[in-house]
This record gives structure tokens, sequence and C-alpha cells, in this order.
């Protein structure tokens, strides 16, 4: 065989496998991307449940403050009806 031809054959062939892995290793990113994409989709609805509880967290809190100062003034009321 000619060395030129050995030459681009071989050039040709290292260009081919050059091409599968480039894209062999875009398949994977893309599945990588993917994945993350997801998993900060998760994060997010994760993070607007942790933001809703602390505000029903917060709405419990000033009920049972709203709770104990009438449950303060009635025992005043009692105190004073007892007297």
């Amino acid at each position: 065989m000619d060395t030129p031809i050995a030459l681009s054959l071989g050039s040709l062939i290292g260009l081919i496998t050059l091409f599968y892995q480039w894209h062999k290793d875009s398949k994977e990113t893309a599945k990588l991307i993917q994945k993350l994409e997801t998993e900060v989709e998760q994060l997010k609805d994760y993070k607007q449940d942790i933001k809703e509880l602390k505000t029903e967290l917060s709405d419990m809190k000033n009920d049972m403050n709203d709770m104990q100062q009438t449950l303060t003034r009635i025992d005043t009321n009692v105190q004073n009806l007892m007297q």
C-alpha cells in the first residue's frame, strides 16, 4: 500500500474515532445535565415546601400567642371575680 494512502486512511480512522468519542461524551454530558436539571427542580420544590411550612409555623405561633393573651385575660377576669 502506498504511504500517502496509508497515512490518509489512518488520519480518516483517527478522525472518525475522535468524532465518535466526542459524540459519546456529548451524550453523557447531556444525560448529566438533564439529571442535574431534575435535581434542581426537586430542590426548588423542596425550598417552596420549606417556605410554606415556615409560613404555616409562623401563623401557628401567632395563633398560640393570641390564645395565650386570651387565656391571660380570662385568668385575670376570674381572679377579679374571685375577689
